[in-house]
Formats: C-alpha cells, sequence, structure tokens
C-alpha cells in the first residue's frame, strides 16, 4: 500500500510516536506489554489486533478470563469459544453486499461488548457473532480481526485504519506492483522513487511538485502520465 512500516520490539516504550500498529496474532505475552498497548490506545492511538492475542502469558499459561483477555478492555469485546469455519460467510458495512467473502482457517466466536462490527459472520448458527470488530477507547481505536480473512478484506480494512489515523495521501493511490518512496537528499531537494515489481509495462500520474528525471534530466511536470518499463524505475527530484 506504499506506506512506509517499522518493526517495533514487543518490549519497547517508544511506541506513542506512532499513528498506527498492528499487532499479528499475539499469542504470548506478558500483562505489562498488553497494558501498555491498552494506555497506547487510551493516548488516542490506531491498532488492529489479529484473532489469538492476548491469549496467554509469557510462560503460555492460558488466561482463564474472558478472551482476548486484557486487550478486552481496549477492544470492548469478549469471546470464549472458538472453531475451525467451514462455509461461514463474512458479511457487513466493510464489504460491499456484491463482494461475496468468507471466514478462513480459524474463527472466534465474539461479543461485542462496547465494539461496534464491521462484519459478522454469515452462517445460520454463528450469525450471531462478530467477525472484526472496531472500539472507540479513550481517545484512540482498537479493531479485531476475529478470523481468517482474505486479501481484499485485509485490503479494505487496512484501507480504513490507515484512513482513520491520518496517514493516507497520494502514495496510497498507487497500487502494487508500482512501489514509491520518498526522501530528502544531500541537497535538502525532495527525491521521489517509483519501481514497477512486475513484468509488464505500468503507468501512473506523478502527484507532486515540477521536477527532473534524474536518470534521463527529462523535467517532469505535477499530473503527469509516466511509464515505467518492466521491472524498471525513475527517480525524480524536486525543482
Amino acid at each position: 500500500m506504499n506506506i512506509g512500516v517499522d518493526f517495533i520490539d514487543p518490549s519497547s516504550r517508544d511506541i506513542d510516536k506512532y499513528k498506527l500498529i498492528l499487532v499479528p496474532a499475539l499469542y504470548s505475552s506478558p500483562d505489562t506489554i498488553l497494558r501498555h498497548l491498552n494506555q497506547y490506545v487510551k493516548n488516542g492511538g490506531h491498532i488492529i489486533y489479529t484473532f489469538k492475542s492476548g491469549f496467554s502469558d509469557e510462560h503460555n499459561k492460558v488466561r482463564t478470563v474472558s478472551q482476548p483477555g486484557i486487550i478486552s478492555e481496549a477492544c470492548g469485546i469478549k469471546y470464549s469459544e472458538f472453531t475451525k469455519p467451514e462455509d461461514v460467510g463474512l458479511k457487513g458495512k466493510l464489504l460491499p453486499d456484491s463482494i461475496k467473502n468468507s471466514a478462513e482457517e480459524w474463527m472466534e466466536l465474539v461479543t461485542p461488548v462496547s465494539a461496534s462490527v464491521l462484519l459478522q459472520y454469515d452462517h445460520p448458527i454463528w450469525g450471531k457473532y462478530a467477525a472484526i470488530t472496531e472500539n472507540k477507547y479513550g481517545k484512540g481505536t482498537a479493531l479485531y480481526v476475529a478470523c481468517g480473512i482474505t486479501k481484499i478484506v485485509k485490503e479494505k480494512l487496512l484501507e480504513k485504519a490507515v484512513k482513520d489515523a491520518g496517514l493516507w495521501n497520494v502514495d496510497q493511490e498507487i497500487k502494487f506492483p508500482l512501489i514509491t518512496k520518498s526522501g530528502i537528499n544531500g541537497l535538502r531537494k525532495k527525491v521521489h522513487y517509483y519501481l514497477n515489481y512486475s513484468a509488464e509495462l505500468k503507468e501512473f500520474v506523478y502527484p507532486y511538485a515540477a521536477g527532473k528525471e534524474l536518470l534521463t534530466s527529462e523535467s517532469v511536470s505535477p499530473k503527469s502520465r509516466l511509464k515505467l518499463s518492466p521491472w524498471g524505475f525513475v527517480i525524480i527530484e524536486e525543482n
């Protein structure tokens, strides 16, 4: 999605500088880390948890409270059962009705406490349970993904989270296999890199100020349409 990312050590005490944190399957974790993540949300952070997060302590001992344990406070949910999905669909406001989707590999039977439901299971038995929830906690937001999801659901979920965290800009209009990065060079000028990670010719609209393509010295104007050869790249320095 052309969003710069870091990998954060779970014990880091310096997480408040991040606007959005993804926490995938943090199954085993001490109480201190989970409380720290709760506080991060309360202070205004945005977080996405996936299923199995918060389940056991650092000794792999399952917490004897309603799951997902300590992070239930920020997520506004609870569950006590999980199962393997078989022919379980997904429906809700995160996906248009025209897009048919399903839970994959794993599903927790989540009941919202204070959270709102973004997707629920589409199933005669499990339909009363939530698949993806969103909870406002303090100044921030916690999203919880209770099942395995497909690529299109991941894209919809991340797009929502990135926009809500105020991280969406013109770079996110450019999709993979086009990758873009930006930086400041030694002359204190902005430089934009565009790379084509495919064997096909690709085009994109250049969204920044006028500049020069450094490999060819050709001028580049804002909103101009540029072509990238297969596996090719361009480097544009703003004027």
